[in-house]
């Protein structure tokens, strides 16, 4: 069920049943020529939105948090970069305020790399004031699902980009769509980082992406990611 869709009353009367809420959370960023500036929170939306047609009555949706954390993508145009330290206090608040509403299960379902760090700090306070924090990043918790359907994944890549397309074709060009196999040889950052490692604004393939691939991967992740709520409202934890 979507809380912005609920009053007060209906609120109360849902969640005296209910324990487990959604927060969607991306970030409004660079994603190529090709993809749009929105790319990691229209996915984890479209997720929310299959969740809601198998499990809606148990679990409540909450607004989506559309800002977050990327160093490297900020040299782009239209990347709107929240320092970690910011988003990572806002994100705790909204959670613990969730708690105070009296819900147990946090699920903190994640669009975008650079918002990991700081989420994985959140789910720490989470779990450190009685509640169960879970941190949902949908291509790499699932990457294994993922590679059979797509032959590799990149920032609006071959994954990223078929996902767009199939939610809504018209918001990809893929006039525009190119390649960009540049990786750095570890975890290493230097001036210039995002021009280089994510040369236009975008990492792999995206000339391979199609709606046929994005429609599969939604399946396939929607399944396990489903399977992780039941779990955790089970107390399944291990």
């Amino acid at each position: 069920m979507y809380m912005l869709h609920m009053n007060m009353d209906t609120f109360k009367k849902q969640t005296k049943n209910i324990n487990t809420v959604i927060i969607p959370i991306g970030m409004i960023e660079a994603h190529g020529p090709h993809c749009p500036l929105g790319t990691d929170i229209l996915i984890p939306n479209k997720f929310c939105g299959i969740i809601e047609g198998t499990i809606g009555n148990n679990v409540i949706i909450a607004p989506e948090i559309n800002y977050g954390h990327s160093w490297a993508l900020s040299v782009y145009p239209g990347t709107i970069n929240i320092s970690t330290e910011a988003f990572s206090k806002y994100v705790e608040e909204v959670a613990l305020g969730f708690i105070s509403n009296g819900f147990k299960n946090i699920i903190l379902l994640n669009g975008h790399g650079g918002n990991i760090s700081a989420l994985t700090r959140v789910c720490e306070v989470i779990a450190d004031k009685s509640g169960v924090a879970v941190l949902i990043n949908w291509w790499v918790d699932f990457k294994d699902e993922i590679l059979k359907i797509t032959d590799g994944q990149g920032h609006a890549g071959e994954d990223e980009t078929s996902t767009v397309l199939a939610i809504d074709e018209a918001l990809v060009d893929m006039t525009k769509a190119t390649s960009n196999e540049v990786t750095p040889k570890g975890k290493i950052y230097f001036k210039d980082f995002g021009k280089i490692i994510y040369k236009d604004g975008l990492s792999g393939d995206a000339t391979k992406a199609t709606k046929e691939k994005g429609e599969k991967i939604y399946e396939a992740v929607s399944a396990k990611i489903i399977e992780l709520i039941r779990n955790v409202q089970n107390n399944k934890y291990y």
